[in-house]
């Protein structure tokens, strides 16, 4: 089951680039796989595989077949795609650099879809598809330096507590970047530390 890939900060390449745009959920990377024979049967975390009973992550599948299963099942058989891979961002209000609380009132998010073979699902098409399914959707801005000093700031209308991330199709590629808050940025650091906060503000 191939893995959600690590998304930069712009930097060079994406400065001044139009992107859509979406706020960034502070949350677990978690993937779902459905088949057509088997259904929903796989799922994992960015590194390994879990089921019902792992300690953490667990609630998740159920959460899951709750909430999302049925109408991205009917969206992957309406495609006729024999299999596919969401991609979703398990949170709650209280959690903190992929940390969650226990007890806290959990959602599952759609951040991506790749369905057999057809690689990752253009934004165009994730928002056509699955917008009702994803984060709040800020639109298609231009990530000037200006629009990066508004995250940083917490000044950027619609953005998480955390940021925003933002993608585009160049060529045959998805480009995907993010940027976060100081504010975001210092609550990390005042949680975890410099060594593990500066970690976790880089992933």
């Amino acid at each position: 089951m191939k893995s959600y890939p690590s998304i930069p900060y712009p930097g060079r390449k994406g400065v001044g680039k139009r992107l859509h745009t979406w706020a960034k959920l502070d949350g677990s990377n978690l993937r779902f796989e459905w088949t057509k024979k088997r259904g929903w049967h796989k799922f994992g975390t960015r590194r390994r595989l879990f089921d019902e009973t792992f300690e953490v992550y667990g609630p998740a599948i159920p959460l899951f077949r709750e909430r999302l299963g049925e109408p991205l099942e009917r969206i992957a058989r309406d495609h006729k795609w024999p299999s596919v891979i969401v991609y979703c961002e398990f949170w709650g209000p209280q959690s903190l650099g992929g940390q969650h609380v226990e007890g806290d009132s959990m959602e599952l998010t759609v951040i991506d879809v790749n369905p057999y073979k057809k690689g990752f699902v253009p934004p165009n098409d994730f928002l056509k598809l699955f917008g009702e399914l994803g984060p709040k959707y800020l639109g298609y801005l231009k990530w000037s330096t200006e629009l990066l000093q508004q995250v940083h700031d917490g000044k950027l209308d619609g953005a998480s507590f955390e940021g925003i991330v933002g993608k585009c199709v160049e060529g045959k590629r998805i480009l995907r970047f993010k940027t976060k808050s100081k504010e975001w940025k210092d609550a990390i650091l005042a949680k975890y530390g410099l060594k593990q906060g500066s970690i976790l503000i880089n992933s």
